[in-house]
């Protein structure tokens, strides 16, 4: 088997292991540290079930400023800050992957770690729920924490708090986590039907809350901003909550405002349209005529993507990798790919072959084998993968092993600034990937990629569960190169010193 040149580490979707192509197992395991990944970012108490074992309990204080309890939820990212929207949209996608690939997930026996890991952050949203008109929606003051390179069990910066309320809105946030709660009210309708029912019916305030008090949510800046408004959060809730049983009406808010909806190339913390244009093209495709604009743009979406569409609009490296901007990029793939993957489904379950774009039609499985060809760059996965992760809690001793504390500044001289391997692997975490040309250096410092985030595993989550099924039909076609697409099978034991220096 030749191999190319265009290789990276972690390699998750074409995988050569000594010239074998990739195996069932392989998704499975690459599912399971994904969804592991979660237990590294909590904060909080952790529970006896913990499994990622080098952290400790953190920010237990979390709320006492204002007499409220937020502990709990996850840290963003690489750094010690809760941030409500993009925790938020990281379970409603796990959720997503937990409704539509049950049966995949479980064969890998992870169906109930992902739905531990779904609680866990629904909890913590139910707990910055605190009235019917206000939202926690960030702990931490971001610049500060940003300033010191120290685990989340030592930190000591101000964890300031952040609301949205009627006076001081935030639609899209709001949404959001009216999204995330009737996503999750779907994946524990059977399991905690109670629990299901306290979800969807916060659901329901949020998005009342969000759709009376309608204003863009800018709180989080700079880290966080909305650049796409709030109305995508808005379709989004609507279809989730449509989805969940929540009443015709919210079908009909979905109908009433698609004039809102607009084309779009990805699929992000900021961007919901794909997605709430994929669930609601279900729904056209299930008989609701009048929502044809969903599956209108719904299309054109997979246009924009897909390589040797008259409409594409993402180009993608030499590797074949979709490439949008070069700020964690792997958070657009993975985005997409989940994307690609459930519009697919939701096609073949109409009968419907694919997409036409101009005169070209994609068949839903050629838009899969396109989805399949994206890469990954995985910790803990294969025998190469980055080592140096931005990431404080990571890249530290962890408390266990080196009880003494570490201060704000101690972090940067012995841990941040070494070229050493982070002392705890985090088994799982998907970095923001290669710049444009398929160069990945693999430095603590270039948090642009090298730094991990839930809502790029939560979206992985996602795509990977959807190759698990039908494994054993497509699995003949995984070691070979996709012509048409020009998509290298990547190996795993060559490392190309031309695309990765340490």
């Amino acid at each position: 088997m030749v191999c190319s040149k265009n290789i990276i580490w972690g390699v998750i979707l074409f995988l050569c292991i000594l010239g074998v192509p990739i195996i069932a197992q392989d998704y499975k395991d690459a599912l399971g540290k994904a969804i592991l990944f979660f237990e590294g970012q909590r904060s909080g108490k952790l529970p006896v079930s913990q499994r990622v074992k080098w952290r400790g309990d953190s920010a237990l204080i979390d709320g006492k400023i204002e007499h409220v309890n937020l502990i709990g939820g996850y840290y963003d990212a690489g750094d010690n800050v809760k941030f409500v929207w993009p925790m938020a949209f990281s379970l409603t996608l796990l959720s997503w992957a937990a409704i539509e690939y049950p049966t995949e997930i479980s064969s890998g026996n992870q169906l109930v770690h992902l739905q531990r890991a779904i609680r866990w952050g629904t909890n913590f949203l139910m707990r910055a729920h605190t009235s019917s008109t206000t939202l926690y929606t960030q702990v931490g003051d971001g610049n500060a924490d940003h300033q010191c390179w120290e685990r989340p069990e030592d930190m000591d910066t101000p964890r300031t708090l952040y609301k949205i309320t009627s006076t001081s809105p935030g639609s899209e946030v709001a949404a959001e986590v009216a999204a995330a709660f009737a996503a999750a009210s779907i994946v524990f309708k059977k399991t905690d039907s109670n629990y299901s029912t306290k979800l969807l019916r916060r659901s329901k305030s949020l998005f009342a809350f969000a759709d009376k008090y309608r204003g863009s949510y800018q709180a989080s800046c700079p880290f966080y901003c909305s650049y796409s408004g709030y109305q995508d959060e808005l379709l989004w809730a609507a279809a989730w909550l449509y989805k969940a049983g929540g009443g015709n009406n919210y079908l009909n808010y979905a109908s009433n405002n698609q004039g809102w909806s607009q084309v779009a190339s990805e699929f992000s913390w900021d961007n919901k349209f794909a997605g709430a244009q994929t669930l609601l093209a279900k729904e056209f495709l299930n008989g609701k005529s009048n929502l044809e604009k969903f599956k209108t743009d719904a299309d054109s979406f997979i246009c924009s993507l897909m390589p040797g569409s008259s409409s594409i609009q993402i180009k993608t490296t030499p590797g074949g990798l979709l490439y949008i901007r070069d700020s964690s990029n792997m958070q657009y793939v993975t985005g997409a790919t989940m994307v690609l993957f459930m519009y697919s489904k939701v096609l073949e379950a109409a009968g419907n072959g694919g997409v036409t774009c101009g005169s070209v039609n994609f068949s839903t499985s050629k838009i899969k084998d396109f989805a399949k060809s994206q890469m990954s760059y995985m910790v803990g996965f294969g025998n190469k993968y980055p080592t140096q992760l931005h990431h404080r809690a990571s890249s530290l001793p962890s408390i266990y092993n080196h009880p003494a504390r570490v201060g704000c500044n101690d972090g940067y001289s012995s841990w941040y600034n070494s070229n050493n391997p982070n002392p705890n692997i985090h088994v799982g975490a998907i970095v923001g990937g290669p710049n444009s040309g398929d160069q990945f250096v693999d430095s603590r410092s270039d948090y642009s990629h090298s730094e991990p985030t839930t809502y790029m595993n939560a979206a992985f989550v996602g795509s990977v569960a959807a190759l698990i099924n039908g494994q054993s039909r497509e699995g003949e076609h995984s070691g070979q190169i996709n012509s048409q697409f020009n998509t290298p099978i990547l190996c795993d034991e060559q490392i190309s010193s031309k695309n990765i220096s340490q």
